[in-house]
């Protein structure tokens, strides 16, 4: 029996667990995927516990992603690229990170038919998620803008503006990487709703499925999607074998989870 495990804090409320046993159960692989909800000193422990085969794989989530970076071997040419980590395995010995929000995002603005190629667009935070929907918006050739509470230019993100400094005639597209609005704070929003009024807004926020941006904008997506392809591409390097990532296998999995 594999093991697997989600490192975060304060993770309680995910969804991981029922897709990843869902996943197991069209593989036909057994095993397990636990929630390990751990301070940050806890992580050496963790990844010790991957070497010697303990645990098979780990995903990283809030707010461990670019904390997890110092304790790999190698990185993924994405998880270089973006500068932040949310999976984790073994291979041959050596501890490999890699960032599988890049194709999560990526899949959800192909599922959704979002295109952002030469539209505008404010991506609202500047975390791990934030870092992978930067890549993927700049790789499709976007003019991207990072909404920060302390806007420092960095080299990651070259155009960095505060919330005050937000122009709603400057922007098309707005992603939400912060966690507002997260239940049990479901009432809350990072930006003023007025703001999103007639844009698409994309919340990678999945619980709860519709917030308050997506409720209010004109075209709203909330994470689920971006949720369900990343843990797919997490398992294909825990389990070294391609899964085809098709809407109806994403259906099923929606499917499950609006049952639980």
């Amino acid at each position: 029996m594999m093991t697997f495990g989600l490192i975060g804090h304060k993770i309680s409320y995910s969804k991981s667990p029922i897709i990843h046993q869902f996943m197991a159960r069209q593989l036909n692989i057994p095993f397990r995927y636990e929630i390990l909800d751990v301070n940050r000193d806890d992580l050496p422990s963790l990844i010790h516990e991957l070497k010697t085969g303990n645990y098979h794989g780990f995903n990283i989530t809030t707010p461990y992603k670019e904390d997890a970076l110092k304790y790999v071997d190698r990185l993924t040419e994405n998880a270089k690229r973006i500068g932040a980590v949310n999976t984790i395995y073994d291979h041959h010995g050596f501890v490999i990170g890699d960032n599988t929000d890049y194709e999560g995002f990526k899949g959800l603005l192909k599922l959704n038919k979002i295109h952002v190629k030469n539209k505008h667009v404010y991506i609202l935070g500047t975390g791990g998620a934030a870092k992978a929907v930067y890549t993927v918006l700049k790789d499709l050739k976007s003019v991207v803008t990072v909404v920060s509470r302390t806007p420092n230019l960095s080299e990651i993100f070259p155009r960095v503006i505060g919330y005050q400094s937000i122009d709603p005639d400057d922007v098309d597209i707005i992603v939400n990487a912060t966690p507002v609005g997260t239940y049990p704070n479901a009432d809350e929003s990072p930006i003023n709703l007025d703001i999103v009024k007639h844009k698409t807004v994309i919340d990678l926020i999945y619980n709860p499925r519709e917030t308050n941006l997506v409720k209010h904008a004109k075209k709203g997506v909330g994470g689920m999607d971006m949720l369900i392809i990343q843990a797919i591409y997490s398992e294909m390097d825990w389990l070294n074998q391609t899964i085809k990532v098709k809407s109806k296998l994403i259906k099923e999995i929606k499917k499950v989870l609006d049952h639980e």
